[in-house]
């Protein structure tokens, strides 16, 4: 900025100097003279003005380059602490993936250990089941092969017994009928073999009740006790039916009482008859021994 000065100043000069020889008037030299000299003063004021923003524009470059300086010294402890910290958290990283491969190790072989012994177990379980299975078979083979065969004699022990009955009950009407011939001439009527008959007749119709209408001979004897009772009425007896009635308190009879909770509440009811009730003429020649069922 000076050496411009100073350039500018010679200019002046000899600017000057050619004027002063076109001209002689000292009084014009002093003018500009004067005027050249306040024109530098003004330049050099500004040139100080200027020098010193100058100064102030370093000062601040200098200033704004120690806080660039200050900024990249901390964005690099920033990338080494970022640096540090990605190793670290790699190697954890590292770390944990090696953990969870050998936790994974671990379980699969877990599982697999299971599985087999789950496999072995539900083999093991089919085989023993396979194996009660086979034993329960023959067992209840045997079971239905003893019931078959113990149907089989009971079917022929009541077809036996109902042929006895029929025999039986032919016996006694024959002598039932040889009694009521005798019986014309007898001045007292003996009830013995009627009341033995009516023992029987019970007897039979109890079994009767019991057994499979398709046994052999069911019929035939059903339809003798029937006409053996139509004789037995006819001359004079009734046999009075109470099996399966309810029992009241004003029956004349011989009872022996059983608890069965399975009946309802307040029931009595007659489930045996080891002897009926006779009535010969519409008066009673024998009371009934029975079994009352009762809930109270």
């Amino acid at each position: 900025m000076k050496k411009a000065l100073s350039i500018f100043v010679i200019i002046a000069t000899q600017i000057i100097n050619c004027n002063a020889t076109s001209s002689n008037n000292d009084m014009d030299l002093g003018k500009k003279m004067h005027s050249i000299e306040s024109k530098i003063t003004v330049l050099e004021k500004e040139n100080s003005h200027l020098a010193k923003e100058i100064s102030n524009l370093k000062s601040d470059i200098a200033k704004s380059q120690s806080e660039i300086d200050t900024v990249n010294n901390d964005v690099k402890r920033l990338h080494n602490d970022l640096s540090a910290k990605a190793t670290a958290l790699g190697d954890s990283i590292n770390t944990t993936n090696t953990k969870i491969s050998a936790t994974s190790e671990t379980i699969n072989s877990s599982i697999s250990t299971r599985t087999l012994l789950g496999v072995v177990g539900l083999l093991l379980a089919f085989t023993i089941a396979a194996f009660v299975y086979l034993i329960l078979k023959r067992k209840i083979s045997s079971n239905i092969s003893a019931i078959d065969t113990i149907k089989e004699a009971q079917t022929k022990l009541s077809e036996e017994t109902i042929k006895l009955d029929n025999q039986l009950i032919e016996l006694m009407d024959k002598q039932m009928d040889a009694q009521n011939s005798s019986a014309n001439t007898a001045a007292e009527v003996d009830h013995t073999l009627a009341l033995k008959v009516a023992d029987e007749i019970v007897r039979i119709q109890i079994n009767l009740s019991r057994m499979d209408a398709s046994i052999k001979g069911y019929k035939q004897l059903q339809k003798a006790v029937e006409r053996i009772k139509e004789n037995f009425f006819a001359n004079g007896y009734e046999i009075v039916d109470m099996l399966g009635k309810d029992y009241n308190e004003g029956m004349r009879v011989n009872g022996d009482f059983v608890i069965d909770e399975t009946l309802p509440k307040g029931s009595r009811i007659i489930t045996f008859i080891t002897k009926p009730q006779i009535n010969y003429c519409g008066t009673m020649i024998q009371k009934a021994t029975i079994t009352i069922t009762q809930n109270i």
